[in-house]
């Protein structure tokens, strides 16, 4: 036996130990063995049926498996140490197959097992102990691990599958039995009855998952009917909505623009002195007389009529988007003579610059004249055309010095 071989063996060991330890640790960390065992914060199920009978042998594999584990790491630890003690040069023979007898030798002393009284013959043994290779332990630890891990991956499986349905319908119909009972369009007792399924339902599925063949469609079917029903009482009054919901949006967008409307309105009288294009902005008495006829609309809803406000609000939209119409172009002409002011500003400003570039700054009359549109354009209210034309006079005599 060679050092190098007993090293090779070491390695091969370490990486199993620490495949092990993860494949352990990640089916350890899944939610459904949490819930099964108790473990991180949940209550231990109270297994029944067939997931009884399935699982908890599952568990107790994998709780064995854990005890397994521990024994075959000591094993392993104990032929690291050995060999971290051999010495360089001489006597290492010895250590060496203490080393390989650990390794490949019946080694590891299996926890003893209580034999039943009715198996026993009369010179049997109380307990049996039985003492097993590391590669014998690894053998029986993979087929333990595997059929463990099938059972709670099973069950994972039907729980990620079968709690998200019922949390879904147990939410739909708490909504329709509220909207129904809401509406009085419905009869409740359906849907407590179906309530009493769910739950009924959710218990086997905690409780006997691997036993559940949980059916939804019957419960589909009656929530299918019970949506139905509300859904075709509310056709007609959801539609109602939707156009009383766009008719108040009208309403405010109108309140809004007329505001607008009013503040350029104010704005260019007070700011600007012949500004002739403008335009008034709509009475207030308009205003609430929208507002007035909206709120007869809705009333007649609440009386249940149908069919005028249907004709009451198509003529109510197509009154005020004419009033829209008007007063988007009063704020857009309103606006106007505001914005051509800070233009003719901002023109004087170029001017008055390119007379400074082309070395006129000091020109008497164009000083005179910059000076003149400065104050017509800085002075409220503004003689918009005067200004206008005396900046056209300063553009006109500052090209023929150029």
């Amino acid at each position: 036996m060679i050092l190098e071989e007993v090293d090779r063996m070491l390695a091969d060991w370490k990486g199993n130990l620490e495949a092990i330890s993860l494949n352990i640790y990640d089916l350890c960390d899944l939610i459904a063995y949490q819930r099964l065992t108790g473990s991180s914060g949940f209550i231990p199920i109270k297994l029944t049926g067939v997931s009884k009978t399935k699982v908890e042998p599952a568990l107790a594999a994998i709780s064995e498996l854990l005890q397994h584990f521990d024994l075959l790491t000591q094993t392993i630890n104990k032929a690291k140490s050995l060999r971290a003690s051999i010495p360089r040069f001489l006597g290492a023979d010895q250590k060496v197959q203490e080393i390989f007898n650990l390794l490949n030798q019946a080694s590891i002393q299996l926890p003893s097992v209580i034999t039943p009284l009715a198996k026993r013959e009369l010179l049997s043994a109380a307990e049996t102990s039985l003492k097993i290779t590391p590669l014998q332990l690894l053998v029986a630890m993979i087929k333990t691990y595997q059929v463990a891990k099938e059972v709670i991956l099973e069950v994972d499986r039907v729980w990620a599958d079968l709690e998200p349905q019922l949390d879904i319908a147990e939410i739909e119909i708490g909504n329709l039995q509220r909207q129904g009972e809401s509406l009085g369009i419905i009869d409740t007792s359906q849907l407590e009855l179906s309530r009493q399924t769910l739950a009924f339902l959710r218990d086997r599925i905690e409780s006997d998952p691997l036993g559940t063949s949980a059916s939804f469609d019957e419960i589909n079917r009656q929530i299918d009917r019970m949506r139905g029903d509300i859904e075709q009482f509310l056709r007609v009054k959801v539609k109602l909505q939707d156009a009383f919901t766009q008719a108040n949006g009208l309403l405010q967008q109108l309140i809004t623009l007329n505001q607008e409307a009013i503040a350029s309105f104010t704005e260019s009288q007070a700011k600007i002195s012949d500004c002739s294009s403008l335009i008034p902005p709509l009475p207030s008495e308009q205003i609430t007389a929208m507002e007035q006829w909206l709120q007869r609309l809705e009333t007649k809803q609440k009386e249940g009529l149908t069919v005028p406000i249907h004709v009451g609000l198509e003529n109510f939209t197509t009154k005020i988007n004419e009033y829209i119409a008007i007063t988007k172009k009063a704020i857009v002409a309103n606006r106007l003579p505001i914005q051509t002011r800070q233009e003719l500003r901002g023109r004087l400003d170029a001017l008055k610059a390119k007379a400074i570039a082309k070395g006129h700054a000091e020109d008497i009359q164009l000083a005179k004249l910059a000076e003149q549109a400065k104050q017509l354009l800085y002075t409220s209210p503004t003689p918009l055309k005067q200004a206008e034309e005396m900046i056209k006079q300063y553009e006109i005599l500052l090209n023929r010095r150029i």
